[in-house]
């Protein structure tokens, strides 16, 4: 969806409902929740360990493990029925509109590429190559305040600290410019110093981006 065609809304849910399958039972974990998020509007959940934040999330997305699933309600996402949409047009909508960090950039990234490969990867599926995807890369970790970034760039995600992984995984979702940011507890594990660069990085970009978080 172009930023001329953008929904009011950023995103809502209505009524949605989640389930896990438990020792062949579904077990409720979310019920008839109902948000709406507009265009360029921050929106926190909060809530004990355990209460659906993360599942709201990945529900969103539809990145649900195999024993979830979506038992009612609706996802709007920028005007588009999430539920309706088919493997390509979801890929294009992960790709495109929305990007996820997660709580443990450490596992979100993988261990065994470097850094550039990863960040360059997501320019070349959007068609950008060779040094211009390099460049594109570089510019995105200068963005979420890496103050070397071509040495970054040549190191695999175990020789960063947790607060430089993070950095890599915010730069990553951003690399697609995309119109909803979700941060699943981005903070967590990061000393009390580097989380609030963190959250401050967060803030900025978003008024850079105007992007909904």
């Amino acid at each position: 969806m172009t930023n001329s065609a953008k929904a009011e809304n950023a995103l809502e849910l209505t009524d949605l409902s989640v389930a896990y399958r438990v020792a062949g039972r579904n077990r409720a974990v979310l019920r008839n929740l109902s948000l709406t998020i507009g265009q360029g509007e921050a929106y926190g959940l909060v809530g004990e360990s355990g209460c659906g934040k993360s599942t709201v999330a990945l529900t969103v997305v539809r990145y649900l493990p195999r024993n979830g699933s979506i038992t009612g309600g609706a996802i709007s996402l920028d005007g588009q029925n999430v539920m309706k949409l088919d493997a390509e047009a979801l890929r294009r909508a992960r790709a495109e509109s929305v990007s996820m960090v997660y709580q443990d950039p450490g596992k979100a990234l993988n261990p065994s590429i470097r850094v550039s490969r990863q960040l360059t990867e997501i320019f070349e599926l959007g068609g950008v190559s060779g040094q211009a995807a390099t460049d594109r890369a570089i510019a995105m970790l200068n963005r979420v305040r890496i103050s070397d970034p071509v040495s970054v760039m040549q190191r695999y995600p175990h020789q960063l600290s947790g607060g430089m992984q993070q950095r890599v995984a915010i730069a990553m979702a951003l690399a697609n410019d995309p119109s909803m940011l979700i941060l699943d507890e981005p903070t967590t594990g990061l000393d009390a110093t580097v989380e609030a660069e963190v959250l401050d990085l967060i803030a900025q970009l978003r008024q850079e981006l105007s992007a909904s978080i």
